[in-house]
């Protein structure tokens, strides 16, 4: 049996959360869109090959092969292996690169507010925050195939840069702009990375940065300490939890229902797969949203129904 380049794309794309490239071409990648809507812009690639289609979902770090066949020839069982070989060490040369990158970028930023974080509702909240220029410069001279306009939105001008740490060492960033718009530093290992907001007894694992300052206020006002990651992307959450030990809680998001994740949303479809217990908000599409619409004593009563229900 065997199946067409067409049906091979959209099978590979259905299977990372990317939509099919609009674009058509072979040995190439096609760039394309995530299914995060717009903070997911560009963040898809798929290539599709003589026997096979690759898809590369950025965000997560899923990435999904499918054959054109049912099952490869023994040349093609070789040189695919001799390509993922390859592959591997162009990634830890690439992500080798955009470490260093991360920790300048890092190491330039600045403790300052921003209007994201002002718009999410923490006025007096200070981050590490770096101008365009400077992303420009420190993340395009040393990263292969980053470019000012991928990384800076028309018309931005500072950058709140998260790091993305696995132990000590600073394997990426996330760069969020005025807009919301965020980016992450192509090519840099984000499976099992994470950013951590505060430190405490119980865990508390989350996707995005707002997110998670709307955790540690509604924590904060109920009396508890908590280590609190954000792990960046719902298939994260899951990488994370398997290293977390004693009690460790998900704060997942209230996502649109996708066909491939059996109607569940891309992020509670994740949560489950952890086994550990997790609330999603009341009102809107994550913790930081219902903090803004209701206010964060509404979010500490929904915290605290949640915990009282919870396997501890």
């Amino acid at each position: 049996m065997t199946m067409t380049a067409e049906d091979a794309i959209l099978q590979a794309c259905a299977n990372v959360g990317i939509l099919p490239p609009k674009a058509r071409g072979y040995g190439r990648w096609l760039k394309t869109d995530t299914l995060a809507g717009k903070s997911g812009k560009g963040d898809g690639r798929v290539v599709v090959n003589d026997s096979n289609v690759t898809a590369w979902n950025w965000q997560t770090g899923e990435k999904a092969t499918v054959w054109l066949k049912d099952k490869p020839t023994a040349v093609e069982r070789r040189q695919m292996a001799q390509q993922i070989e390859e592959a591997k060490a162009q990634k830890r040369a690439r992500a080798k690169r955009v470490s260093a990158s991360a920790s300048r970028l890092v190491d330039a930023a600045q403790l300052s507010t921003h209007p994201y974080l002002v718009g999410k509702g923490f006025r007096e909240e200070k981050a590490l925050v770096v101008g365009a220029d400077a992303v420009i410069s420190l993340a395009t001279d040393s990263v292969t195939g980053i470019s000012g306009k991928y990384l800076v939105p028309e018309g931005a001008a500072r950058a709140i840069v998260i790091s993305a740490r696995i132990g000590t060492m600073v394997s990426s960033v996330q760069l969020i702009w005025e807009d919301g718009t965020k980016k992450f530093l192509f090519g840099g290992e984000m499976s099992g990375a994470s950013h951590r907001i505060s430190r405490g007894g119980s865990t508390w694992l989350c996707e995005g940065f707002a997110t998670g300052l709307s955790l540690r206020a509604a924590l904060k006002g109920l009396g508890l300490s908590a280590t609190i990651l954000c792990c960046f992307s719902a298939y994260n959450v899951v990488v994370i939890a398997r290293s977390i030990t004693g009690r460790c809680f998900i704060a997942a998001e209230n996502d649109k229902p996708i066909a491939q994740y059996g109607g569940l949303g891309t992020s509670e479809y994740f949560a489950r797969q952890t086994s550990r217990p997790f609330l999603k908000p009341l009102v809107g599409s994550d913790i930081n949203d219902m903090h803004m619409s209701e206010g964060i004593f509404a979010v500490q009563r929904h915290i605290a129904n949640f915990l009282k229900g919870a396997a501890m």
